[in-house]
């Protein structure tokens, strides 16, 4: 026999983000917030400008190169965001180079090889578009989004280096005061 009520039950709610993983994850998730996403913003308005500027195919493939990263990166930005606040899992990659540095053979003998390659290639993004004043290339709601992604990464890296300097004195602290309990 069928349930009658069975239409009318509550919906379900997906689970919400965990307050202790984001407690204890908080700068990695700052990081994707403040760094993360504000790169894809970067290359994908990277990928609208060069197809913008230049008016030949191979031009719109490399517009295309860019936009495509930028959507790879969005989506891997937003699988490590879920991961660390719904599920505590640290490991996802936060980037497409940070994917191929684990495979490659010489790449994979560093930790950060892809996520430091990352940043060197949006920085250069970002220095190429300021440095040739680039921004009449890009409508007002870009520009504003490339504002965004700019003061938001400004602070991200403030949020890092804080993090950098309290994360290893406190994961110190507790591990002393560990010790004298023994």
């Amino acid at each position: 026999m069928h349930d009658v009520f069975a239409l009318y039950k509550m919906p379900h709610f997906p689970p919400m983000p965990k307050f202790k993983y984001i407690k204890e994850h908080l700068f990695q998730i700052l990081a994707v917030l403040t760094i993360g996403f504000p790169f894809v913003g970067y290359k994908i308005l990277a990928g609208v400008v060069i197809h913008r500027l230049y008016e030949n195919p191979a031009a719109d493939i490399l517009a295309l190169v860019f936009i495509v990263w930028g959507l790879i990166d969005l989506i891997l930005n937003a699988i490590c965001f879920h991961a660390v606040c719904w599920r505590g899992h640290t490991h996802y990659p936060f980037c497409l180079f940070s994917v191929i540095a684990r495979r490659h053979p010489i790449l994979s003998k560093w930790d950060d090889a892809g996520e430091a390659l990352d940043v060197m290639l949006s920085f250069t993004i970002v220095a190429w578009i300021v440095g040739q004043g680039l921004f009449s290339h890009m409508d007002g709601a870009q520009v504003k989004i490339w504002n965004i992604c700019t003061v938001v990464n400004v602070l991200g890296a403030g949020i890092s280096r804080l993090g950098a300097t309290v994360t290893p004195k406190a994961a110190k602290k507790a591990a002393t005061s560990d010790t004298r309990a023994l």
